[in-house]
């Protein structure tokens, strides 16, 4: 017995019209016509009394359309527990990384998941921390980097790896660039570009300064390689993550130093419960673990 077939009878019992049944399934009304029929004699009997006008259920169908709904339920139930058993056991992965995966040791970690695991098969996004959480929302990845105050914390467990701060990069002649600190009341003298605007690591630094009384005079906010050559240039004083600092160690022309009072975060991963999650991102999810931050 065709489970499609019981699928028509029960939709063109509810519509009580087969142009209507046929408009739903999108389907010709012949072919639905014809399955009926084949139905009826595979049963035995007519499961519609029909005129001209109308169809109605007939005695054997107003008997079998409860039936014909459970299995068509049923059916329906174990297709979806089938596509979510495949979708579970897929060896393949999105991994998804924020702009400049180099910070945070993310590269090292994935080059170690991928020999770790080298039979799964994954390809990486990369996305700033915004549109990272919207193709979270939208289940497009299941696992993202994020903050610890990123706004959108609490729809998802996070699982915090490594903690930084944030840093002053200066042009050499600035006369801070020799002292082992500058503070937030000398940098509200100066102009200050920063991480992409509406980012985590923006937000801190700008509530950093509200709670230390100080306006900041805010030029530019985006990339974080863009801004650099602004300060070559003397456009002002770049404020950033330690770890994209010291990938200018060797630039003779910025210098880095410490902010005072220090300005702190904590970087990690984003996840769905795991049970949500399939194979291939569980065992992900388990690699990064051992990297968790106690």
């Amino acid at each position: 017995m065709d489970i499609s077939y019981i699928r028509e009878f029960v939709m063109l019992a509810e519509c009580g019209s087969f142009s209507e049944a046929a408009a739903r399934l999108f389907i010709s009304q012949s072919s639905i016509s014809k399955h009926i029929q084949a139905l009826e004699k595979e049963l035995g009997m007519p499961l519609f009394n029909r005129t001209t006008r109308s169809i109605r259920l007939s005695e054997a169908g107003a008997l079998y359309l409860p039936y014909a709904k459970k299995l068509a339920a049923l059916c329906m139930d174990s297709e979806i527990a089938l596509d979510d058993l495949k979708h579970r056991s897929s060896t393949s992965l999105t991994i998804a990384v924020m702009q400049h995966p180099q910070y945070y040791d993310m590269a090292k970690y994935i080059t170690g998941f991928r020999e770790a695991y080298p039979e799964l098969t994954f390809s990486m996004v990369e996305a700033d921390e915004l549109v990272l959480y919207e193709m979270f929302q939208k289940k497009t990845v299941n696992i993202f980097p994020t903050y610890s105050n990123f706004a959108g914390a609490g729809d998802y467990t996070f699982m915090p790896m490594e903690k930084s701060a944030v840093v002053a990069l200066l042009r050499r002649d600035h006369p801070c660039a020799a002292a082992g600190r500058v503070t937030l009341e000398q940098l509200g003298e100066e102009r200050l570009l920063l991480p992409s605007r509406g980012g985590s690591v923006s937000a801190l630094i700008k509530a950093a300064f509200r709670r230390a009384g100080v306006v900041p005079q805010v030029v530019y906010e985006g990339s974080s390689i863009g801004c650099i050559d602004l300060v070559k240039a003397g456009m002002g004083v770049s404020l950033h993550a330690r770890e994209f600092a010291a990938a200018l160690a060797e630039d003779p022309d910025v210098r880095c130093v410490e902010l005072e009072p220090s300005i702190s975060f904590v970087y990690g991963l984003g996840h769905r419960p795991p049970a949500e999650l399939t194979h291939a991102e569980q065992l992900y999810l388990s690699y990064m673990k051992q990297f968790e931050r106690k």
